[in-house]
Formats: structure tokens, sequence, C-alpha cells
């Protein structure tokens, strides 16, 4: 990535994306074939959650340069959220087919197999995702909301007790992922621990008081989805 991408990476990160855009659509108009470019004009609207703007220049830039592994990445979220999960899923496993150890696509697919009641195929993804990604300090929050994701399998299964134990570890390793704790406190409601539970929602209570702005671009181009 040349320095003019990366300045535009590093506007988006700041949430300048309208001067990141500007700058791109410059940039394209004189080299319309950059595949990076484009995914990062993408990666503008999927930052404002503009999904369906940003879907047109994700598909463009994946034709353009199929290998930048990014790209696949990023559309496969998109996808995600405007509900077309069978292209959800094959985005995902391109990226996996360039990055097979990418634990936050692997995540990814499990939500997708989650979304379809593929449970078994659901918990083998977040078991995965979770071995690939626990040693890597910086996914300390993708590896809790796997174990969050792996207590919904356990959830759906009426197995409260894994699920307990799976929510206690993903609020551990980080309390601010205040969903776990409110999903914490009607499990432990459930097992007729009501102090506990009583405990967990005034967490769940406090944590989405202090809630940070969500997840819209990674740390570094080839970094995890949101």
């Amino acid at each position: 990535m040349g320095p003019e991408l990366s300045a535009a990476f590093q506007l988006i990160g700041q949430q300048r994306t309208d001067a990141a855009r500007a700058g791109l659509e410059q940039h394209l108009r004189q080299h319309p074939d950059d595949g990076p470019a484009e995914f990062l004009l993408g990666l503008t609207y999927h930052r404002e959650k503009r999904y369906a703007l940003a879907r047109p220049h994700f598909e463009a830039a994946a034709d353009m340069e199929p290998g930048y592994h990014p790209t696949h990445h990023f559309l496969g979220w998109c996808l995600y959220y405007l509900g077309d999960m069978t292209r959800a899923r094959a985005a995902f496993e391109d990226h996996l087919a360039l990055m097979p150890d990418e634990g936050d696509s692997i995540f990814a697919i499990g939500l997708i197999d989650l979304d379809e009641d593929r449970l078994d195929d659901a918990e083998t993804r977040f078991r995965r995702a979770i071995e690939l990604q626990a040693s890597n300090p910086r996914r300390v929050k993708d590896v809790a909301k796997a174990h969050a994701r792996l207590a919904d399998v356990h959830i759906r299964r009426d197995e409260l007790g894994a699920a307990r134990s799976e929510l206690q570890v993903a609020t551990e390793m980080w309390p601010q992922h205040y969903t776990a704790f409110y999903k914490l406190s009607r499990v432990l409601n459930r097992l007729g621990d009501t102090e506990a539970a009583a405990e967990a929602f005034r967490q769940y209570r406090y944590w989405e008081a202090q809630a940070e702005t969500p997840r819209g671009v990674p740390e570094r181009p080839d970094g995890p989805g949101p």
C-alpha cells in the first residue's frame, strides 16, 4: 500500500471518511484499476455502516485484484450486515483460501452457521477461532466474542452450565462486552442463582453506559473485521 493509500486508511481510522473518500476518488480517476484503492473507497462507506454503498466497491475491488485478501474479508462482513448469508459465507471462504488461519473470518462463518441453526458447525468454528487468536493480545475482544457466541450454542442446546462458564470467561477477558453480561444474567436466573444474576445485570447496565464506539475498521489494513 503506497503513501497515498496509507494516508487514506489513516483518515478512515480517524473517522474522517469524507476526506478519505475525496482523495480516493481523485486517485481512482487517475488509476481506475487500483484494487486496494477501490477497497478503501468501499471501506469509507463500511465505516459509516452504509453497507449497500460499500458493497459495489468491495465487489469491484475483488474483481480487480482477487489476491488482495482484506477485500474478501470486509465484503463478507458487508454482505452479512445486508443479510445475504450465502454470499457472505462465500466471501469469507474466499478470504480463508488466502489467509487460512484468520480467526475472525472463521468466527464470521460460525455466526452464519449459528443463524442457520447448524450448531455443531458453529461450535467447531468458534472453538477454532478461539484457538487461533488466544495467544494474540490484540485479539482479546475477538476471543471474548467467540466465547460469548459459544455460549449461545450451549443456550440453544439448554446446556446452561456450559453457557455460564463461557460467558464468565468472556466477561472476565473483556468486561466491556456488556451483552455477554446480559446473557450471563439471564442464564444465572435460569439456574436459580438470583444474587449472581443481579450482579451480572448491574455489570451489564454499567458497561452499556460506558460503551465505546463500535469497531468499523481494523487497526491495520489486514486486521480483523467488525
